[in-house]
């Protein structure tokens, strides 16, 4: 296995209860994200064509919850990987004096923060789905394939493109300052 997969799997089993919070986290945003597509399939399939005020307001609408989904997921994304970075600071001075690169450990950082987001993102697209169905009592409306894995490549490429300054920042930290100051 690579080093960098390695320090991720080893930062997750250290820390299952962030990896869980990660995972629901990247799945209520791709649960949301899929239920929101959903509506939109249905809508367009019911006005295609029309102008419908309704239908109009109701794009504005979930445009703006789409963008808040969003803005929270990255934000939530970078404080989780910061977190894990600071408490993973002996953790990754120790594999840096034993030969891992800087970039070694932060791909590894990033690593532990993707494994979670794929949990996430593999369950979150029948969730959003069967949210929509719950919600509104239609008949199950799939959006276009592309589109759902769109979504779960997206999320996976938002998480490792959140997580990359965190972690770097993470893992430049000189390893004898970190290993003379904290205790073991």
């Amino acid at each position: 296995m690579p080093v960098p997969l390695l320090l991720g799997l080893r930062l997750v089993a250290r820390r299952p209860p962030r990896a869980v919070l990660h995972a629901i986290s990247a799945g209520v945003t791709v649960t949301g994200l899929v239920t929101i597509l959903t509506s939109a399939t249905v809508t367009s399939r019911y006005t295609a064509g029309l102008h419908n005020l309704r239908a109009e307001r109701l794009n504005q609408v979930t445009t703006t919850i789409t963008v808040m989904l969003l803005v929270l997921a990255a934000i939530n994304t970078v404080f989780m990987t910061w977190a894990t970075a600071t408490d993973a600071r002996h953790t990754s001075a120790l594999a840096r004096a034993f030969g891992a690169t800087p970039q070694q450990v932060s791909a590894g950082l990033s690593a532990a923060q993707l494994l979670p987001a794929l949990l996430g993102a593999v369950v979150g697209l029948p969730a959003g789905l069967f949210l929509y169905r719950a919600a509104t009592q239609e008949q199950l409306t799939v959006p276009p394939l592309w589109q759902l894995l769109t979504v779960s490549l997206g999320t996976l490429l938002a998480v490792a493109a959140f997580t990359a300054v965190p972690a770097r920042l993470g893992a430049r930290h000189p390893v004898a300052d970190i290993l003379s100051s904290e205790a073991a």
